[in-house]
């Protein structure tokens, strides 16, 4: 009887142990499963009209920012098909300059090949306007699409210290001369003895123009059609048009 009764108990425990061992194992992924599908919902990835939204709020945001002369700011989006075919878009404010030591102070702080007012200037042309542009860096495009990390749409100021463009134009009567300096940013950056084109005898533009190149920049001094001034006396200009 007593060893009936012993079996019993030893058996009734067992269940009882089995049951919550059973219980124990089917409660035992609730949770992970919870956990996972929380995860799942914060990680599911926007649609299309989303990121547009999210691309479109980035643009306003960044327009509405108050910018100073030379602020750039570079937009990355991950999705160029939802930004028109551009991976990238800037937004710049260039500085323009209606006096010459307006333009003079303001590119003091800048590195490199520099447009100035050349020595021996003709007689009665004076300064009407200038502008300066940042360059169209290729590496600052890539380290901005690596700070994204994946996101939708990322953007950032850009710092420059050398200018990617220069133009300074002179007037006198009728008649100009426009200063101009550029980046190359082609393959062949080989210098460029000066070379002249006329007006009347070029296809490519309507003024005659006195061109050359070093360094990997392009430089141009441009004068109307009529203007007198003769190909040798633009190459005295040329030679100390550039403050290096």
């Amino acid at each position: 009887m007593k060893n009936t009764m012993k079996l019993t108990i030893t058996t009734l425990c067992s269940i009882l142990l089995l049951g919550s061992m059973s219980t124990a194992v089917q409660a035992a992924p609730s949770q992970p499963f919870s956990s996972i599908a929380l995860k799942t919902a914060a990680a599911k990835a926007p649609t299309d009209a989303e990121k547009k939204k999210m691309i479109e709020a980035e643009k306003k945001r960044i327009v509405q920012i108050k910018k100073n002369p030379g602020d750039v700011y570079l937009l990355y989006v991950s999705d160029k098909k939802l930004n028109g075919g551009s991976e990238f878009l800037y937004y710049v404010e260039f500085p323009k300059f209606k006096k010459y030591e307006e333009y003079e102070k303001w590119t003091s702080k800048l590195k490199g090949a520099i447009v100035q007012e050349p020595e021996g200037m003709p007689e009665g042309y004076t300064f009407v306007k200038g502008e300066v542009q940042s360059p169209f860096s290729k590496q600052f495009e890539a380290q901005v699409k690596a700070e994204a990390k994946g996101k939708v749409v990322y953007s950032k100021k850009m710092e420059w210290t050398e200018a990617g463009e220069i133009k300074l134009e002179y007037k006198k009567g009728k008649n100009n001369i426009i200063f101009h300096m550029q980046t190359d940013y082609t393959e062949d950056k080989e210098t460029k003895e000066y070379r002249y084109e006329s007006a009347a005898d070029s296809l490519n533009t309507d003024r005659n123009q006195l061109t050359w190149s070093e360094k990997g920049k392009m430089f141009y001094i441009s004068t109307n059609p009529e203007n007198p001034l003769t190909k040798e006396e633009l190459i005295e200009l040329a030679k100390t048009m550039i403050k290096k």
